[in-house]
């Protein structure tokens, strides 16, 4: 049930609601790269990783691939491209709807993403995504991702995993007490009452703007509140920090994502949502949006968590690489 979207909006608001999610933005996807780069520096991983690479690309400056490579319309047969691997990217058919592996929008009452309700779940969201990227390096036949991009997708996947709003989301009860609007977290209300999302928050604003909403203020704000006057050099050095307990990913590593998942879900229902309250409901370009408020101390608080996520994301990187390339 991915980005439920009521029956009663039209097909026209529907497309109008396909705003691209950019986790954490440039800035913070640069950061958890940078992080493992730091981790992984002088070993054997990153040596095998420098031989998918191309000459100067580093885990750092690859890592918002990615998010350039959305254009469903550049998807053709024989879309050409300066880059050989996007080139083979853009004429992969099956690579056209890759906006939508960035993300799981799961209710914020799950209690984990193995334990929510099947329809919450895509065979290509962003825990099955990233296990296909770990296939492909490891020499499976993937034949839609060529080897050099499996690892940028997979750089950028890691990041978007660690933005709360890329995983737990507030799906949307009108009907709230008193004639209220609130968000509804019990999975099988929102089956049983077709509750919309609010779009990983992108239908949540902060303000009466369109591009002032809560994911922008979770991808670009807070992580630029986070890292003040540093580069992201500098930034990246100050979060490569011991991990805490928790950080560890047990098991298989192909389970790993879904524990990642589960993490993220948790930080969101923690962090995100607790303090937001809906004010109304208003209509910007024919799209419902939600104005929404927040408790004064919530972007110095959530700065602090925006820290960890992004530490969180760079170590689990650093160790995924480790285990396809050990």
């Amino acid at each position: 049930m991915k980005r439920i979207i009521s029956a009663l909006i039209s097909a026209l608001t529907l497309a109008s609601f396909a705003t691209p999610a950019f986790g954490w933005g440039s800035t913070g996807h640069k950061t958890v790269g940078q992080i493992a780069q730091l981790r992984l520096s002088g070993t054997t991983t990153l040596s095998r990783i420098e031989t998918i690479l191309k000459p100067g690309e580093t885990l750092a400056n690859i890592a918002n691939w990615a998010d350039s490579v959305k254009n469903e319309k550049k998807f053709k047969p024989q879309a050409l491209h300066a880059d050989p691997d996007t080139q083979d990217f853009y004429r992969q058919m099956a690579n056209r709807d890759n906006g939508d592996w960035h993300f799981v929008d799961l209710p914020l009452g799950c209690g984990s993403y193995n334990n929510c309700p099947a329809s919450f779940r895509d065979d290509a969201d962003i825990v099955k995504m990233i296990n296909l990227c770990i296939r492909k390096l490891r020499g499976e036949a993937v034949p839609n991702l060529t080897r050099r991009n499996a690892l940028r997708m997979l750089v950028h996947l890691i990041g978007d995993i660690h933005q709360p709003l890329h995983v737990g989301v507030g799906y949307i009860n009108t009907d709230g007490p008193g004639n209220s609007i609130v968000f509804e977290s019990n999975p099988s209300l929102i089956i049983q009452n077709d509750y919309s999302s609010d779009i990983g928050g992108n239908r949540l604003l902060l303000r009466n703007e369109d591009s002032d909403n809560m994911h922008s203020f979770w991808d670009t704000e807070l992580v630029e509140d986070a890292r003040g006057d540093r580069t992201v050099l500098q930034f990246a050095t100050a979060l490569n920090i011991d991990p805490q307990p928790g950080w560890t990913s047990q098991g298989n590593a192909y389970t790993w994502s879904a524990q990642w998942a589960s993490d993220t879900l948790k930080t969101s229902r923690e962090s995100a949502y607790p303090t937001i309250r809906i004010k109304k409901e208003v209509i910007i370009d024919d799209r419902t949006k939600y104005q929404i408020t927040k408790e004064n101390e919530y972007g110095a608080r959530n700065a602090q968590v925006v820290k960890l996520q992004l530490a969180k994301g760079g170590y689990r990187l650093a160790q995924l690489l480790r285990a396809i390339f050990p």
